[in-house]
């Protein structure tokens, strides 16, 4: 404890960075890491109104890159496949969780998730605390050990113990981070109000919320289905369905760069007797995207336009403007409705450039002019704001 002790004004001093720079968590968990001589260092939330698991950002001794791929997997299980889940949400359990306590080595070594995620980056052992715990959410602190080394001791549970009320200060003040919230989602007062069926899920296939049409939609879709919050396609569209939603965290987590080719996804539910269509977007704002470990949502808006007709109406508009009160009331001009028309009619940035004999450069010109004259400030809100306005 001695030992430990010349190292907890370091500690505290990184807890209090976490939420004025965004690499603080990574900071103060590496050098817990390499302190304790542990394997992980983890912080995760899950948000009860929805069930679902909000929040994760670890930091392990391996190369973030070890991690990535084991997370996304991890995320994709339900609570209910954890069995250490159950223990830690016990209302009677009090202080540290230890999973050793209750998870047996018969079960680690006929377990699918200890043998195939946890165990391979020695994540054997886990000492878990919550951050926050009501009604609402639950935010947790995790620090993991492997086989050889162990679980923590109470020497080492007890200097945790004396980080745990400043670390406690921070996620409070920021709390809004760890919990889904309707009212912050872009434009989502208007989803509600759009003649087109949207449904929001989050990159786990969990649904959050269907609109009014939607709700209609699925009465009249069979092989679209909610069940137990998680959306259902037949066998084959799901599994290429859910490898799309992979594919977004990964970029949204690991490559951000790369972020801009998974805009507008169109996917189609082909196991039916008409195919189906929908848009897959990301909905996460600048903020959202420079704070690491939020788990985003989507929003999808399908079409059941079969295949045949939708070729025919390709070019055609679904969709009028009314350009005389766009003209009047954002002052748009003749070439930025154009591109509005085109835009709301389903056409992709590459699409609308090609129509309107434009780079891709100039598109995004004109689309910085329009959000600078309108209420939006992404594609995602220009498209419900132009869409509730139709003539």
């Amino acid at each position: 404890m001695d030992l430990l002790e010349n190292y907890y004004n370091e500690l505290c001093e990184l807890i209090y960075q976490i939420p004025l720079n965004k690499d603080g968590w990574f900071n103060f968990s590496k050098e817990l890491l390499k302190i304790l001589n542990v394997s992980y260092v983890h912080i995760q939330a899950i948000d009860f109104s929805y069930n679902v698991l909000s929040f994760s950002n670890g930091v392990g001794s391996l190369p973030l890159e070890a991690y990535a791929s084991a997370e996304l997997d991890y995320l994709r299980y339900p609570t209910e496949a954890d069995p250490r889940w159950g223990k830690f949400l016990d209302p009677e359990r009090k202080g540290w969780y230890q999973c050793h306590t209750h998870v047996p080595e018969e079960f680690v070594e006929n377990s699918d998730l200890y043998q195939k995620i946890l165990l391979p980056y020695g994540l054997r052992y886990v000492a878990t605390h919550e951050l926050i715990l009501d009604e609402k959410l639950c935010v947790f602190w995790s620090v993991s050990t492997s086989q050889q080394r162990q679980p923590l001791n109470p020497q080492e549970l007890e200097f945790l113990d004396r980080l745990l009320p400043h670390l406690k200060r921070i996620v409070m003040a920021q709390r809004h981070l760890y919990e889904f919230s309707l009212d912050n989602i872009v434009g989502y007062n208007l989803i509600d109000k759009l003649n087109q069926p949207i449904m929001l899920l989050n990159l786990s296939g969990q649904v959050v919320h269907n609109n009014p049409v939607m709700l209609g939609f699925l009465e009249e879709n069979e092989c679209v289905q909610v069940i137990d919050q998680r959306l259902t396609l037949p066998e084959k569209d799901q599994i290429q369905f859910l490898e799309k939603l992979y594919q977004i965290e990964e970029a949204f987590r690991y490559k951000q760069a790369q972020l801009e080719q998974y805009k507008d996804i169109k996917f189609s539910i082909t196991e039916t007797e008409h195919s189906l269509f929908c848009t897959i977007n990301l909905l996460a704002s600048e903020k959202e995207m420079s704070f690491f470990g939020i788990r985003p949502l989507v929003m999808l808006s399908f079409d059941d336009v079969p295949m045949v007709l939708r070729d025919e109406q390709e070019n055609k508009k679904k969709y009028h403007l009314n350009h005389q009160y766009l003209k009047q009331t954002y002052n748009l001009t003749k070439r930025e409705l154009e591109l509005c028309d085109l835009f709301v009619n389903g056409m992709n940035l590459e699409q609308v450039a090609e129509q309107m004999g434009l780079t891709r450069s100039s598109i995004r010109t004109y689309l910085r002019n329009i959000f600078a004259k309108m209420p939006c400030s992404s594609q995602v809100e220009l498209m419900q704001l132009l869409m509730s306005i139709r003539s």
